[in-house]
This record gives structure tokens, C-alpha cells and sequence, in this order.
């Protein structure tokens, strides 16, 4: 008897993981360790979040290694923001050597999983936001990013925002807050090869205040609950 292939597959991806440096580019950063250990080096709480739904979802996990402050793995390589301003100035030469070492390896395994994986693809892109910036207060506990012109993506994010609602009440959830979900980004770019039939990309931002909470680790477990409960529904459909 042939397997029943499952209509839904999950991948999780945390582009901005760590603010890491490896040794040959510390020296850019002298002087920044406050710096790499704002919000700009990293997403905090960013990892724990995709590591809970990995784990609940039984998800494979691209996960980024530099700090975005070296190579911004969430940008196309033409977009501004690709390189920092520390890296910005370094020769055409060391550039391409930085794509070649962290940006490409981490595009094309994400582009791997897009032709392995099974059926529809749900993929949920883990990151956070910092509660205040440039003097304005974030009003969101969870910003669910998408393409309202993908009417899959959209529905999808409005039935996990419900789900959340369910399981945690008490925390606001925002659509395409506090950023666009059709700025520059490795999904964004990617709904450009495939349709909503196939790919639905969200990211899924957190308030970093909430990484100060006592029950942050069950917070991200429940969070992950609500992303299974609808994948289990989707699956038995």
C-alpha cells in the first residue's frame, strides 16, 4: 500500500538567532558589545520561539549564525540593508566572501526545503521586535506578518490569531505589525517562485518584554500549541 503524503508541512526558519561574530570579523565590532546585544545584533527570545515549534511540530530548522550586523540573512543580496554599516565598506572581494560563507548556504537550504517537502508548506519565520523604538511604544505582544494579497496567507494568520486569543488571552496580536509583511525578506522573495497553493510564508514577531516574563518558556510552548492545533486541523482535512 503507498503512503498517504501529508498535505501540510511545516518549516520553521530564525534568520536572526544570534549575535554572533566569528573570529576573522571581530574586529569590526570593537568597541559594540552593547551594540550586538541590542535588538539591532539580534532578535532575542527569536530562537527560543522557533526552537518550541520545531520541536512541537516535528520541523526541520534553519536557523542563521551571525549576527545580522555581519550579513543580514533576511535580506536579498541587493537590498541596502544586506550589509551594516560595518560591513558595508569592506572590499567587493571580503563581501562576496561573507554571502558565500553565511548568506547563500542559508537561501539555498531554505530553497532545498521548499522542493523536498511535501504538499502545502507552511513557513514560519521566527522573530522579534523591540517594545519601544525611537521613542515610540510598541502597542502588540505578537505581530503576524503576511501578504494580504495572498488570500491562503491571510486567512491562515487570522485563524492562528484566534488560536493564540484561545490559549492566551491576555496577549495583543497584531496583522502586519510593527513591520509590512511585504518588506524585503527570504519569504517575500520567495512568493515570488511560488503561489499561496503551495507556499504560505509568515513571520511571526514577538515583543521582547515578553522574554522577561517568569513563564517566557511556556509562553513560546502555547504559542507553538496554537501553530499545531491548526496544522492538525488542516492535516485531517
Amino acid at each position: 500500500m503507498l503512503e498517504r503524503q501529508p498535505s501540510l508541512s511545516a518549516l520553521i526558519t530564525c534568520e536572526h538567532a544570534t549575535r554572533s561574530v566569528p573570529q576573522r570579523w571581530q574586529y569590526l565590532f570593537e568597541g559594540c558589545p552593547a551594540l550586538l546585544d541590542s535588538h539591532r545584533g539580534y532578535d532575542r527570545g527569536s530562537l527560543e520561539l522557533a526552537q518550541a515549534l520545531a520541536r512541537q511540530l516535528n520541523a526541520p530548522l534553519l536557523v542563521g549564525e551571525v549576527t545580522r550586523l555581519l550579513v543580514d540573512l533576511n535580506r536579498s543580496a541587493s537590498h541596502p540593508q544586506h550589509f551594516s554599516e560595518f560591513t558595508r565598506g569592506l572590499s567587493a572581494k571580503e563581501r562576496k566572501g561573507l554571502d558565500a560563507a553565511h548568506w547563500k548556504p542559508h537561501w539555498d537550504r531554505y530553497r532545498e526545503f521548499l522542493h523536498e517537502l511535501p504538499g502545502r508548506i507552511v513557513h514560519l519565520a521566527c522573530h522579534s521586535f523591540a517594545p519601544v523604538l525611537d521613542g515610540r511604544t510598541r502597542n502588540a505582544d505578537i505581530g503576524l506578518l503576511y501578504d494580504p494579497a495572498r488570500p491562503q496567507e491571510r486567512t491562515w494568520c487570522r485563524t492562528l490569531a484566534g488560536h493564540i486569543h484561545s490559549r492566551l488571552p491576555e496577549l495583543r496580536t497584531r496583522m502586519n505589525y510593527p513591520y509590512r509583511g511585504t518588506s524585503n525578506g527570504m519569504g517575500q522573495q520567495h512568493r515570488k517562485v511560488f503561489d499561496d497553493t503551495r507556499l504560505i510564508t509568515v513571520e511571526l514577531e514577538i515583543n521582547q518584554a515578553l522574554c522577561d516574563r517568569e513563564d517566557w518558556l511556556n509562553l513560546v510552548d502555547e504559542l507553538a500549541r496554537a501553530v499545531e492545533s491548526i496544522v492538525e486541523m488542516e492535516t485531517k482535512a
